[in-house]
């Protein structure tokens, strides 16, 4: 689980089921999916935190349109990749925005780029008021889950479905 808290608020991320590794072309799985909360964190006048209860997560889950799951470089993170909207029914539904990769952090860690996207038919994930599709980094973290109770056995099983995965 990715999520970034950009330096205007704004709330979002990625859940990715496949391990990240560094490679030249896209991977994943279709149990990933990018979110976010539905209203920003900072109130209008940037002063004040805006602590609503009710703040809700949105998803966008994977529509199966693409392989673009995810990418990740030395210098790139990504999540959804997917620009062909004329593979789709209706086109766009976010005419107005720019189309591009869903979620994307630069190798530095302190900015990145969200945009609309058909891997996951998601609209930017942050600040659709700009024209501008980058942000600024306030915080990111990442978290994972493991069946190993130990970093080790984490780091072993990995290793296996990474061997398994290279014999298919």
């Amino acid at each position: 689980i990715i999520s970034v808290e950009t330096v205007d608020g704004y709330v979002f991320g990625a859940f990715c089921s496949t391990p990240w590794r560094s490679q030249s072309s896209w991977f994943g799985s279709v149990e990933s999916f990018l979110w976010r909360l539905k209203n920003p964190r900072i109130k209008d006048d940037r002063q004040t935190y805006n602590n609503d209860d009710d703040n809700e997560i949105v998803i966008y889950p994977y529509t199966g349109s693409d392989n673009m799951i995810q990418y990740c470089t030395g210098t790139t993170l990504a999540v959804g990749g997917g620009t062909d909207w004329t593979r789709t029914i209706d086109g766009s539904p976010y005419a107005d925005e720019p189309w591009g990769i869903g979620f994307l952090v630069d190798g530095d860690l302190m900015g990145g780029e969200t945009n609309s996207c058909v891997t996951f038919a998601n609209p930017r994930l942050c600040d659709q008021s700009k024209k501008g599709n980058e942000f600024d980094v306030h915080a990111l973290e990442v978290w994972t889950v493991t069946p190993g109770i130990s970093v080790e056995e984490a780091e072993k099983l990995e290793m296996v479905r990474m061997f398994v995965e290279k014999q298919e």
